[in-house]
C-alpha cells in the first residue's frame, strides 16, 4: 500500500480557471479576483473577509468602462472560506450563485469558453 495519501475529489462540477475583477452592485468598488468559475460559483480572492450569512450582490466579465450590458449581475452567498498566514492577508471565499437567470448562466458559459480557449 502507498504511504502517499491521495486526495479524493468531492466537486460535482468542473472548475475552470478564470483571474476576472470581480465589484459591489451597490458602489463598484472591486471586491477581489474570481480564479475559477463554474456555473453555480466561483473562488474569489479578496483582502477582506466577506461577511458571513449574508447575501452579496456582485458583477463581473466587463471593465467599469465597458458598457453595462457586458457586466454579468448576481447575488451569491459564502460557503466556505479560507486564509493565507503572509502578512499581506488573502481571504479566499467559494461563492454559490443564487437563482441565476438562463441569460446569465450563458453569459458565463461564454466567458469560460473565451478564458479557457
Amino acid at each position: 500500500m502507498s504511504a502517499q495519501l491521495q486526495a479524493h475529489e468531492k466537486r460535482r462540477l468542473k472548475r475552470f480557471s478564470v483571474r476576472l475583477k470581480v465589484y459591489s452592485q451597490q458602489t463598484d468598488e472591486l471586491i477581489g479576483y474570481a480564479e475559477n468559475l463554474h456555473s453555480d460559483g466561483m473562488m474569489i480572492a479578496t483582502k477582506k473577509p466577506i461577511p458571513n450569512k449574508q447575501e452579496l450582490s456582485i458583477w463581473f466579465g466587463a471593465t467599469k468602462e465597458e458598457k453595462r450590458l457586458n457586466r454579468i449581475f448576481l447575488t451569491t452567498y459564502k460557503v466556505w472560506e479560507s486564509f493565507t498566514d503572509t502578512q499581506d492577508r488573502l481571504y479566499y471565499s467559494g461563492l454559490h450563485f443564487i437563482s441565476p437567470s438562463k441569460e446569465t448562466l450563458d453569459k458565463i458559459q461564454t466567458l469560460i469558453y473565451e478564458s479557457n480557449s
